[in-house]
């Protein structure tokens, strides 16, 4: 794919994912409460736990991410060769999986009644029709979890947003249909099935149409093996720590704080999870461009350098609005959302939210490490927060609740995402971190201190409670800041960014 192809591939792909994370957190907070009251507590609940049971062991064991970073590699050195062997092997990975899943799936069914003793008898029955659905579709559709990484290889960013943009829209569409002709539980479980199986058959006819891909099913290649498995096996040590982090904090919680602090704290946890989505919406767009640049080894460190820079301080913009837009007004926002009995949500958030000012301006240097195989490296800082966190969560978590949980995981971050991985981007990758830092954050450090000051001033003199007040707040906040940074820290090559997204509004 030509530079200027890629190029426009990853804008359009950027432009696609911001709309969806809009329709994403839109349905989050007003499409999900609705759908709730339609179904009932009792069902969504059935739902939820069905899913959550499923979703433990739908691990891929990072195959997915191996073959995004495989087939780039190869299509950047030009290797069908290889290229048709890992699909082979891949794809017979899938499906060994696949069947052990099914096998496990099958396993927890027919054990249903014996670990859930406190759901009714009713309950129980509604719970295994839902977990046969959604099981047989999760094993059904595994086998495809692959074709993500083939499109992401051939650079496929738009359409690949397009098909998350239109499935969350179409499951929206079908399943208010499908509520308000009152099918319910099992209507919301046949719709998520269908429409993921829709989308899985777009993808397949897309690939078939303008990509293509050649498979050799009979392919043996220990080395090649051995690779996959080295990669796979760090990246499932990365989504088991990060996934142990959310799923033992609230454990922690109940056992030394009380369920009021689990529901606070998950409070938080949803305003970080919106703003991961907001910030991460770039991430994995230029993991082709990174694989080309290392492949050519042409200058490659000062290109990788310059990219870590150039995209840095587009998401250093975009993570710094969010952060100066929580800090100032989350707490009133909190307030107005779910209420003042949980004000305490807005110190977990800011403490959650904070360190992305730093771990999501670094994309790139994150990048490299998957493409120069260096995974191990993520993996222990994801072990390094996952230990800290949990260790002083057990000491605060009794003192403090979910504030002095989320405090423990802000200190892991700061431990492992910041001061440990930069160190390993600075002698291991030999990145110039110390010239990101000077011309990303300390370029970008006035206009954003100054916004937050005068948004934190601004809160101070207009207190009024009212949704109206808070929303010209906030358009006035974004408005400084962009401003700001445009007089003060936006280069020409931003500007003219600015320029474009206007003059195509406009067309």
């Amino acid at each position: 794919m030509k530079v200027s192809d890629s190029n426009n591939q990853i804008k359009a792909g950027a432009v696609m994912a911001y709309l969806t994370i809009a329709v994403n957190i839109l349905a989050g907070l007003l499409y999900t409460p609705w759908m709730i009251n339609q179904i009932g507590a009792s069902d969504y609940g059935i739902y939820t736990l069905a899913m959550s049971q499923i979703s433990i062991f739908a691990l891929d064991f990072g195959l997915s991410s191996a073959v995004s970073r495989f087939l780039s590699k190869y299509r950047a050195t030009n290797n069908d060769e290889l290229e048709k062997k890992f699909m082979g092997i891949v794809l017979k990975l899938f499906l060994v999986i696949a069947v052990v899943l099914f096998i496990i799936l099958l396993a927890i069914f027919l054990l249903i009644e014996g670990i859930f003793i406190e759901l009714s008898y009713e309950e129980i029955e509604k719970l295994k029709v839902v977990f046969i659905i959604a099981g047989l579709f999760t094993v059904i559709s595994f086998p495809f979890r692959p074709l993500n990484g083939l499109l992401i290889s051939n650079e496929r960013f738009a359409f690949i947003k397009f098909t998350d943009l239109a499935k969350k829209v179409l499951s929206v569409i079908f399943i208010i249909t499908i509520l308000f002709f009152g099918y319910g539980l099992y209507g919301l479980v046949l719709v998520d099935a269908l429409v993921g199986l829709l989308i899985i058959i777009m993808k397949i006819l897309y690939i078939n149409k303008n990509i293509g891909f050649n498979i050799e099913w009979k392919a043996k290649d220990r080395t090649l093996k051995s690779e996959i498995l080295s990669f796979s096996t760090w990246t499932t040590v990365i989504a088991i720590a990060q996934r142990f982090i959310l799923n033992i904090t609230p454990t922690i919680l109940g056992a030394l704080s009380g369920t009021i602090e689990i529901a606070i704290f998950s409070i938080g946890m949803t305003i970080e999870g919106y703003s991961y989505m907001l910030t991460h919406a770039l991430g994995g767009l230029f993991l082709p461009k990174v694989t080309r640049i290392i492949s050519s080894n042409s200058d490659s460190e000062v290109k990788i350098n310059n990219l870590l820079i150039k995209v840095g301080r587009i998401q250093f913009f975009i993570a710094g609005l969010i952060v100066i837009g929580f800090i100032t007004m989350g707490y009133e926002f909190i307030h107005l959302w779910v209420g003042q009995s949980f004000s305490n949500s807005y110190y977990i958030a800011v403490l959650l939210i904070t360190p992305m000012i730093i771990t999501l301006t670094q994309e790139i240097a994150n990048t490299v490490l998957i493409v120069k195989n260096k995974l191990k490296y993520k993996a222990k800082s994801s072990l390094i927060v996952a230990i800290i966190s949990v260790f002083l969560s057990l000491i605060l978590s009794p003192l403090w609740g979910a504030v002095g949980a989320a405090f423990s995981i802000f200190i892991g971050n700061i431990i492992g995402q910041v001061i440990y991985l930069n160190f390993v981007y600075k002698n291991l990758l030999t990145i110039d971190i110390n010239m990101f830092f000077r011309k990303c954050h300390k370029n970008m450090a006035v206009p954003f201190l100054l916004t937050l000051f005068i948004g934190l001033v601004m809160q101070q003199v207009i207190t009024s409670g009212s949704l109206v007040i808070f929303v010209i707040k906030a358009i006035a906040i974004s408005i400084i800041y962009t401003t700001l940074m445009w007089k003060i820290s936006f280069n020409n090559f931003e500007k003219e960014l600015i320029y474009k997204i206007i003059r195509n509004r406009r067309l």
